[in-house]
């Protein structure tokens, strides 16, 4: 039986530089089955990485504040800062990945760059545009907003691809594929935002043929599944049959040690760079297309995100205007009423102080009218919530009934008319309808 040996692609031996920013790069092992329990705990197993993720985090807030001074001055991020954002980056990687179900192998809890993992991320440490550095916040904006949506959107679709994920036991290739495009972009951006790279957020579609910065790279045509290694290999993802580190081959193979790390541990010691093949991400047709399904839902989800906001910030500020309102209206109608029945006392007392004095009377009808025409002009001119509107009209109905009743008694030339007239009109009913739509009016406010 003969042998058929696969030729190994082959690569350049010396270091060779890159022409311009070296890009972040992020590469996750192919597609393969995973356990259904680990998928349907998947968030749970991941809190512990999560938990003290959230500590690290704190801590490199107050890294990347004291490297950005040292990259402003210097234009180039402290040693110390590259080695710990650099490795809260990988670690970082790790678990969003796994939590995204790029991989079924539980993360290390490590800051170094693990070559038997499945998902890596690689970031050399470049000289630092210190202009950029400065306005690094503004220049941020754009990938920002891109690395939201299309985050946002993967995070809607993930819940779909976990169903089918717990259901079949694989996540398919294209969700895969497109998850890992995200995952890049994402990392780009924050590995940017983290100063821990000169080179600006792209690539969210995947490297096309021609892709620059990926020198000593083989022919298109000794690569196997789009985005994943070259055809022969039996290791999943990345390097050759016999190498023991799943993924991406061992140090010293002929793919080399990522980018930016020429030994376990130590982080951008050399500038010079060779780009090992399997950190290329092409994407199929099929991939292209839920990014950019991503892209549209993320948007829609952040539109909506914004109109509601502004749908309850609009309702907050208008309960807080008729709040405001309310408040003025009880104190404006409780010192009216107040002055309305402190007149009407007095404009009972003259007319027992009237005896059969009839003129006397009328006239001080023809004041208790004028006190209620006061009282409904006043009531008119104060601005009412618009839930009090309605008890307010009613109100403002009954003080122009009584300012009548009391005007047609006024206009009394005798006595057997003004009693005829005081049956007909019913002033009785009106002054007791009015205190009682006073009191409605009144709650209607305090409901406000």
């Amino acid at each position: 039986m003969g042998i058929t040996v696969t030729r190994i692609p082959s690569y350049p031996a010396a270091p060779q530089q890159l022409s311009g920013p070296v890009p972040v790069q992020v590469a996750v092992a192919e597609a393969a089955r995973q356990s259904r329990v680990t998928v349907a705990f998947r968030l749970i197993w991941a809190i512990p990485h999560l938990f003290v993720l959230y500590f690290l985090g704190i801590v490199a807030v107050v890294v990347v504040f004291i490297g950005w001074w040292g990259a402003l001055f210097t234009g180039r991020l402290p040693d110390f800062a590259a080695n710990y954002l650099g490795g809260y980056m990988r670690w970082n990687a790790r678990v969003d990945g796994y939590v995204f179900l790029l991989t079924d192998a539980y993360p290390p809890f490590v800051f170094e760059d693990d070559p038997g993992y499945p998902v890596r991320l690689a970031v050399a440490q470049d000289e630092l545009n210190r202009l950029a550095v400065a306005f690094r916040i503004i220049l941020a904006i754009p990938a920002s907003i891109v690395a939201a949506v299309v985050s946002l959107g993967a995070a809607v679709v993930s819940i779909i691809a976990w169903l089918v994920t717990l259901v079949t036991g694989e996540l398919p290739a294209p969700l895969h594929l497109a998850f890992t495009a995200v995952l890049r972009y994402r990392f780009r951006y924050n590995c940017y935002w983290l100063l821990l790279t000169p080179s600006y957020p792209g690539g969210l579609f995947g490297d096309g043929p021609g892709a620059p910065g990926y020198p000593g790279e083989p022919p298109a045509s000794e690569y196997g599944a789009p985005g994943y290694g070259a055809a022969g290999y039996s290791a999943p993802g990345y390097g050759t049959a016999g190498y023991d580190a799943p993924g991406y081959g061992t140090a010293g193979s002929v793919y080399g040690t990522p980018p930016g790390y020429d030994a376990p541990g130590r982080y951008g010691a050399t500038r010079p760079l060779v780009r090992p093949a399997g950190w290329r991400l092409t994407l199929t047709s099929a991939a292209k297309r839920l990014v950019l399904l991503f892209a549209v839902l993320g948007a829609l989800v952040w539109v909506g995100y914004i109109v509601v906001i502004a749908t309850l910030a609009a309702n907050a500020a208008n309960r807080s205007n008729n709040v405001n309102t309310a408040n003025h209206a009880i104190d404006q109608m409780n010192s009216s009423y107040a002055a309305l029945t402190s007149n009407l006392s007095k404009q009972q007392a003259t007319i027992k102080a009237c005896g059969t004095n009839f003129t006397c009377v009328t006239k001080a009808d023809g004041t208790a009218a004028a006190y209620f025409s006061t009282f409904a002009s006043q009531l008119q001119a104060t601005r009412m919530p618009s839930r009090a509107v309605a008890a307010a009209s009613k109100l403002h109905t009954d003080a122009i009934q009584a300012a009548q009743d009391f005007t047609q008694l006024s206009k009394a030339i005798t006595v057997s008319g003004y009693q005829r007239t005081f049956a007909s009109i019913g002033l009785q009913q009106t002054l007791n309808l009015f205190d009682h739509d006073f009191n409605a009016l009144g709650t209607a406010l305090e409901n406000t």
